[in-house]
């Protein structure tokens, strides 16, 4: 250890302008950085269900579509005003970037009786030739259209929605966020020309560009806010700026080296790893204050600079080395999930906490001795505090032992309370037209949520095969009928719609047709109707073997609605011929499902680095007794919060849950500092009282600092732009502080009553001995 301590001093010029050199090619790949928004970066890649959403997709290639949501005031969306905004849109669709077609009320055809009966092929005629009371009676043939308020008006008629597709000439984020910008800038239009209405957009390119968007306001705003409060905060605790702005410098660089490293692997950030270079961030500094406090400290006792430093790096490496370590575990762990979102978040942070190490050791020692020391600051800000905590240790360590102890047994009791339960849509803007959209889908029309199955018959042309189609017709009907569907739609359904108007409507004929030429002529008859309204979805594969049914849904849990797949898969089992095979075609089931897949492979990684961490700290600190001990301090902080959160809250994400795992990875650096100093004094003969002093009387400060900028950098997330972020300030913070609060007055009294019992023990053991 002092072979190391020797050569970073001496040769710290040198190691200084290699890390400048590194750092600079390293901090290069910054430039190759990207941001993955999609919904599917942060899905689990082993959910078996994934492989078949992706072959439905690839026999169903999905529309890429915006729609525009007109919701009225006063309950009708059948006025002047909301009907021209439309018919706006529908004029100037072909402002969207790569557009090919618009659905509207206003090019809404007919179906074949009320044609015949009003003498006119679309719902809508000339605005200019209508009347209120025509606008009354397109209200009520409208409303009357079951097709139509289960896509494009609610059964109210209070809101109407307008689809405009569009084919991308590349499938690249650049590509999808121009389209999104091509959107946004038709719908600010529209709200500019008709003010006083309610108008909002939806698509997928509009979720990816709400999640950049709040990505990057974060990455702009908010990270930028944390760093200059993280700077006062270490001005103001350690009484130098030229030493925080040092810190700063050393942090700074270390998030460089972590970004450039990502961008060089070519791992684009998600909604989830964007937060990795802000909790870098805090570790850099965590790391370094430990350094500039112990070396302030041996400036006051008249050392020299470099004799002060020197015994910085001597009391700290050991601890410094081991939190490293530590914490690399606890996010590596990470790995253990199937969701690039948790798992990229993990990797990204581990990084950062290696180059903290490097950066905090080659880079720190260097600034801080090149600093001139004619103006000592005073010992650090906090002091004062630490003070109070030891004599609080000394007069009422009993109690607080007890005390701990009890609110540890109570909170891990309430644990149970909380339940795991994931919104997909918790990384978007609750202020943006996404959320607008979807809670208006979801009470007016019913169909927030769908789900997708195609039906395969195994053979060319299977989709003509009668019997084939009576088995999509038994499904299709049986779904129907469950209470969870608002709607099902399938080319069976269309058969019989065809096949009924064939027959002059008669409701007798609504009934598949049971002559294969007959089939195929309505399959050659809506061929051309696709033709001629290409906002269709498709409804059967190229080669004609398959079909896709898509039932709408509406409010249902994610348990709620991983219930109704397991009903439905149930009976697929009983009721399909083995030959037909059922497949799920989107991601609203794998979405559901990460409750149960990432909640498991959480608990699985959480176990691991649990007992690599622990694992370590006994190797680390010599010691088995030690080692264990530290367990208490590291575990229970998470388990207080969360069953806190249980009895207050109650629910959890997935992505919340990970807070579990890696909390021991970002806690375990106060217990360790505690620890070490502790063990130190024991070895030279202190008492177990004076020890826990003389650990608090120099880790306390420095833990302290550390651990309320940590705490603040993660506060700030309240004001992030999503509400995932929000809900890790609201958790880790807490974590956190509770994290220091065990180290200062639970750990202390554990240590002294705990040595205290165990050199009774071996005193009782060595004095029955010598009685012998």
């Amino acid at each position: 250890m002092q072979f190391l301590i020797n050569q970073l001093l001496a040769k710290r010029y040198l190691l200084t302008l290699m890390t400048i050199i590194l750092g600079s090619a390293v901090t290069w790949g910054i430039l190759n950085t990207s941001i993955d928004s999609t919904f599917d970066s942060i899905l689990s890649e082993d959910d078996p269900y994934r492989e078949e959403v992706e072959q439905v997709r690839k026999d169903f290639p999905p529309s890429t579509g915006v729609l525009f949501a007109f919701l009225s005031t006063n309950g009708d969306v059948f006025n002047f005003d909301m009907l021209h905004a439309m018919e706006d849109v529908t004029n100037r669709y072909i402002e969207v970037e790569s557009a090919v077609s618009v659905g509207s009320l206003l090019n809404r055809r007919l179906n074949a009786v009320d044609a015949d009966l009003f003498d006119r092929d679309y719902l809508i005629p000339d605005l200019t030739t209508l009347t209120r009371d025509d606008l009354n009676n397109i209200r009520e043939i409208a409303l009357r259209d079951e097709d139509l308020t289960k896509s494009m008006l609610s059964p109210e008629g209070d809101m109407a929605l307008v689809f405009i597709k569009y084919k991308a000439t590349a499938d690249d984020q650049t590509t999808r966020l121009s389209i999104a910008r091509s959107v946004v800038a038709l719908r600010d239009s529209l709200r500019e020309d008709y003010p006083e209405l309610t108008i909002y957009v939806l698509g997928g390119a509009l979720f990816e560009l709400d999640s950049y968007n709040a990505q990057m306001k974060d990455t702009r705003y908010l990270f930028p806010f944390v760093i200059g409060i993280s700077i006062l905060l270490l001005w103001f605790c350690l009484k130098s700026l030229s030493f925080s702005l040092c810190l700063f410098t050393v942090s700074f660089a270390t998030i460089g080296l972590t970004v450039g490293t990502v961008g060089w692997a070519e791992v684009p950030f998600n909604q989830i790893s964007t937060m990795g270079p802000l909790v870098v961030l805090m570790i850099a500094m965590a790391d370094g204050t430990h350094i500039v406090s112990i070396y302030v400290q041996g400036l006051h006792k008249r050392l020299s600079k470099i004799e002060a430093m020197r015994q910085s790096l001597a009391v700290n490496i050991q601890p410094v080395t081991l939190v490293t370590v530590t914490t690399a575990i606890g996010f590596l762990s990470l790995n253990y999930c199937s969701s690039p979102g948790i798992y990229g978040f993990g990797n990204i942070v581990a990084i950062g906490v290696c180059w903290a190490y490097v950066v905090t050791l080659t880079l720190l020692p260097t600034l801080i001795l090149l600093l001139p020391a004619r103006k000592i600051p005073k010992p650090l800000g906090v002091r004062g505090l630490i003070s109070g905590v030891g004599r609080l240790v000394a007069r009422r360590g009993n109690l607080l032992f007890r005390g701990g102890l009890v609110l540890i047994v109570t909170t891990m009791a309430l644990l149970p309370l909380n339940k795991v339960d994931f919104n997909r849509y918790s990384f978007v803007d609750k202020n943006s037209d996404f959320h607008h959209v979807m809670t208006a889908l979801s009470e007016k029309i019913g169909n927030d949520q769908s789900l997708v199955y195609s039906v395969h018959s195994g053979q060319y042309y299977g989709i003509t095969e009668p019997a084939f189609l009576n088995q999509v017709d038994e499904f299709s009907r049986w779904l129907e009928d469950q209470p969870e569907a608002s709607f099902v739609t399938s080319y069976t359904g269309l058969l019989k719609n065809l096949n009924k108007a064939e027959h002059d409507g008669d409701e007798s004929w609504n009934k598949l047709p049971v002559d294969k030429l007959q089939i195929i002529d309505y399959l050659v008859g809506y061929q051309l109707i696709q033709e001629i309204e290409p906002n269709l979805e498709p409804i059967f594969n190229p080669d004609y073997s398959a079909i896709r049914l898509v039932i709408g849904t509406s409010n249902l849990s994610n348990l709620e609605l991983l219930n109704f797949n397991d009903r439905i898969d149930q009976w697929i089992t009983a009721n399909v011929a083995p030959e037909y095979k059922v497949m799920h075609g989107d991601n609203s089931i794998l979405g559901a499902r990460l409750n149960r897949t990432i909640s498991t492979e959480l608990l699985k990684g959480f176990t691991l680095s649990f007992f690599l961490i622990t694992l370590t700290l006994l190797i680390g600190l010599k010691s088995v007794r030690y080692g264990l001990l530290s367990i208490m301090p590291n575990l229970f902080p998470a388990t207080i919060v969360f069953g806190v959160w249980g009895l207050m809250v109650g629910e959890l994400s997935p992505y919340i849950l990970m807070l579990f795992s890696i909390s021991i990875g970002l806690v375990v650096d106060d217990s360790v500092h505690i620890l070490s100093k502790y063990i130190h004094a024991r070895r030279e003969g202190k008492t177990p009282e004076s020890a826990v002093q003389y650990s608090l009387d120099t880790a306390g400060p420095a833990i302290t600092i550390t651990t309320l900028s940590l705490a603040l950098g993660t506060f700030v997330l309240v004001l992030s732009n999503t509400f995932y972020y929000q809900n890790v300030a609201l958790l880790l913070t807490p974590i956190i502080m509770v994290a220091l609060l065990l180290d200062l007055l639970f750990l202390p009294p554990l240590l002294i009553k705990f040595d205290n019992w165990f050199e009774e023990r071996e005193y009782a053991g060595v004095g029955s001995t010598s009685h012998l």
